[in-house]
């Protein structure tokens, strides 16, 4: 997935279903480098880049001055830079920071879960473009993906297989048993059968002396 979708179907998206949206967003790199941003995002200048950077190394840094975005300002108040009727909330990730601006009727708590959503998605991303799919004596693996136990997709590599199904993993105290479906079976269907064959087997180890 590229920086770009990540900013136009995730940070762009129809928040909680009520048709509304922020107003821009992007992906910066610590340098001030745009990894990917949505149309109307402001063209940041350096030094406004590196005064965020200080501001999250050391907090109230902003405060006297408030936070400049292609020169506009916004005053920082309890951490969250606001501007009149609008704001914008700003995520630090390990090599990025993430900008969601808003205005009414979006809210500042939506404007934060937006993007505090997208903070911990490419968090999981990292993982899986810089730990599972690293080289492994000049090898490296076809596919890798986090799937959380409910079957949705943390993170994936670009060519980790799709489809119209997906998958269950449940977790027992040795052993992992995964479930792969695909329509018209249902995620509560196949999440039934893989929960009930893990019920199966800790009923097996109350009646042994073995472990599952």
């Amino acid at each position: 997935m590229s920086w770009q979708t990540y900013v136009d179907e995730h940070l762009m998206c129809d928040i909680e279903g009520q048709g509304q949206h922020l107003k821009s967003s992007a992906i910066v790199g610590h340098d001030g480098s745009v990894w990917a941003q949505s149309s109307a995002f402001p063209q940041l200048n350096a030094s406004e880049v590196t005064d965020i950077m200080k501001d999250f190394d050391e907090p109230g840094h902003l405060a006297p001055k408030g936070l400049h975005l292609a020169g506009a300002k916004y005053m920082v108040i309890q951490g969250e830079p606001g501007a009149g009727t609008g704001g914008v909330t700003i995520k630090k990730t390990g090599q990025a920071l993430i900008f969601g601006i808003y205005e009414e009727p979006v809210t500042p708590g939506q404007c934060n879960m937006v993007v505090e959503r997208r903070k911990k998605k490419m968090s999981w991303q990292a993982y899986v473009d810089d730990h599972l799919m690293c080289e492994i004596e000049g090898n490296h693996l076809s596919a890798a993906a986090i799937i959380g136990q409910d079957g949705s997709v943390w993170a994936q590599s670009a060519n980790f297989p799709q489809g119209p199904g997906g998958v269950t993993v449940k977790k027992t105290n040795m052993a992992l048993i995964i479930g792969i479906y695909d329509e018209p079976m249902t995620p509560g269907q196949c999440n039934m059968i893989v929960e009930r064959l893990g019920d199966y087997l800790l009923e097996q180890v109350d009646n042994s002396t073995g472990f599952v």
